[in-house]
C-alpha cells in the first residue's frame, strides 16, 4: 500500500469517529495524526517498515482544524504528539488544548497536561489539570477524565470542583452522558456533593 493512501485512509477513519465527550475525540484525532507521513509521497513500504517509520515520529506543537462527525467545528493543539512504539492504536499527548464550537453556539474548552488515546480499548483518556470551560459559565476542574471513543459516555477518575452560573460546587466524581432524544450534555455530580449558591443578581 502506498504511504498516501495509508496516512488517507487513517485521516477518514479518524475523522468518522463519534464524538465522546465532544472535545476527548478531538484528541483522539490529533494524536492518530501524529502518525500521518507526507500524502504526496510515492514510495511504497512493506508494512514492517511503515510502522518502524511512524514509530520514530513525533510531532512538535501540532495543531488540527476541522469538523467532528455531528458537525461541531474545533481546533485541538498540543506541544507534541506521539504514537506509542509498541501498541498500535496508542498514542499520547503533551499539554493539550480543545476548543469546540457546539451547534447551539456556545463554545467548549478542554485543557490538560497529557492525554493517551487507546483504540482497542476504546478510550481517551486526560490526566493532569483537566480543566473544562463552557461559554455559558460553567468552569470545572478534576486530576482525571475518561471517555469512551465510540460513544458519549465519560466519568471522572476522582473529585471535581468548580462553579457555573448556580454557583460553586465540588464532588466526588462526575458523569458525562448524552440524552438519547436531545441529543444534549449532561453532567451528574455523585459522592459527597456540596453546592454553595450564589443568587443571581438583580439587574
Amino acid at each position: 500500500m502506498a504511504i498516501g493512501d495509508h496516512a488517507y485512509t487513517r485521516v477518514i477513519r479518524g475523522l468518522k469517529i463519534t464524538l465522546p465527550l465532544v472535545a476527548l475525540v478531538l484528541l483522539s484525532t490529533m494524536f492518530l495524526l501524529s502518525k500521518k507521513v507526507d500524502p504526496t509521497a510515492a514510495i511504497a513500504l512493506s508494512d514492517h517498515a511503515f510502522r518502524a517509520k511512524i514509530e520514530r515520529s513525533q510531532l512538535s506543537n501540532p495543531n488540527y482544524d476541522g469538523t467532528t462527525g455531528s458537525g461541531e467545528s474545533m481546533s485541538v493543539t498540543a506541544q507534541s504528539a506521539r504514537p506509542d512504539p509498541e501498541i498500535e492504536g496508542k498514542a499520547y499527548g503533551q499539554l493539550v488544548n480543545a476548543d469546540i464550537n457546539l451547534e447551539n453556539g456556545e463554545v467548549m474548552t478542554v485543557a490538560a497536561d497529557t492525554g493517551v488515546v487507546d483504540e482497542a480499548q476504546d478510550l481517551v483518556i486526560l490526566n493532569g489539570n483537566v480543566h473544562i470551560i463552557t461559554t455559558d459559565g460553567y468552569d470545572f476542574k478534576t486530576s482525571q477524565l475518561t471517555s469512551l471513543i465510540s460513544k458519549v459516555e465519560g466519568e471522572s477518575a476522582g473529585s471535581v470542583a468548580g462553579f457555573g452560573p448556580p454557583g460553586t460546587l465540588d464532588a466526588g466524581k462526575m458523569f458525562v452522558r448524552t440524552d438519547d432524544d436531545t441529543g444534549n450534555l449532561h453532567l451528574l455530580f455523585t459522592q459527597g456533593v456540596h453546592l454553595v449558591y450564589t443568587k443571581p443578581k438583580e439587574e
